[in-house]
C-alpha cells in the first residue's frame, strides 16, 4: 500500500535559522575587518601622534573635524598585530560564510523531497528505491533515540543503504513506512531493536496489517 511521507519543514527550518545566524556573524566579521578595526587603528595612531607632539589638548577639535568620537582611543596595535587581527576577521568571514551558506542550502535542497512505500518496496523523490525482497538488514539502533533506521539492500549484487529518518520526514507516515517494511521482511533481518507495533488508529495513516512476513511462510 502506498504511503508517502513528505519532507517535514520543521526539521530543515532549524538549519535555516542557524545558517542565517552564521551568515550574520560572517558579515559582522567583514565589517570589523574592513571598517571598525581600521577606524580604531586610525584614531589610536592619530591620538598618539598628538600626544607625542604635546598637542593632546587639540584632540577634541581634531576628532570632531573628522566626525570621530572624542573619547580617548585604546592604544594602537603594532603593524604585525594589526595585520593579524584583520586577517583573522577575514578568515572568520570566509569560514562562517561558507558554513552559513551550507546550512541555508539544507532546507532549500530538502524542499519537495519525499519517501514512499509501494506494494513491492520503498522509493524516493531523489531516485533511490529498493524492493522488499532485496533487503538484507534493517538496523534500528538509532530509531528510538534519533528516529533513524538504516536499510541495507542488494542492488545489482552490491550492498546499498536507504535511510529512514522520521525527523526529516513526516513522523507518523515514516513510522508507518517502517512498519510496512517490517511486514515484508524476515524478522531475523531486524537488528538493534524490536519490530514496530501497528500504527495507532486515527493518525491519518492506513497500512496493510495482513501482509505475512517471510517467517510466517
Amino acid at each position: 500500500m502506498a504511503i508517502r511521507s513528505e519532507n517535514d519543514p520543521r526539521f530543515s527550518r532549524r538549519f535555516l535559522f542557524m545558517g542565517i545566524a552564521a551568515i550574520g556573524f560572517a558579515l559582522y566579521c567583514l565589517v570589523d575587518g574592513t571598517i571598525r578595526y581600521p577606524h580604531k587603528q586610525e584614531r589610536a595612531i592619530a591620538f598618539e601622534k598628538l600626544y607625542a607632539d604635546n598637542q593632546v589638548d587639540q584632540w577634541e577639535e581634531f576628532a570632531l573635524e573628522r566626525g570621530w568620537s572624542t573619547s580617548i582611543p585604546e592604544q594602537s596595535k603594532s603593524e604585525e598585530e594589526y595585520r593579524t587581527s584583520i586577517m583573522q576577521q577575514y578568515a572568520m568571514f570566509v569560514v562562517a560564510g561558507l558554513v552559513g551558506l551550507w546550512l541555508v542550502s539544507i532546507p532549500l535542497r530538502a524542499r519537495g523531497r519525499w519517501i514512499e512505500s509501494t506494494d513491492t518496496g520503498i522509493t524516493s523523490s531523489w531516485g533511490q528505491s529498493l524492493n522488499f525482497s532485496d533487503v538484507v538488514n534493517l538496523e534500528k539502533r538509532q530509531w528510538r533515540s534519533k528516529g533513524i533506521a538504516k536499510v541495507t539492500y542488494l542492488e545489482n549484487g552490491r550492498k546499498q543503504r536507504f535511510v529512514l529518518d522520521d525527523y526529516k520526514f513526516d513522523r507518523q507516515k515514516t513510522d508507518a513506512i517502517l512498519y510496512e517494511l517490517e511486514q515484508h521482511i524476515d524478522p531475523a533481518l531486524i537488528t538493534g531493536g524490536p519490530p514496530e507495533s501497528p500504527p495507532e488508529e486515527g493518525n491519518g495513516v492506513t497500512v496493510d496489517t495482513t501482509a505475512e512476513s517471510l517467517a510466517a511462510e
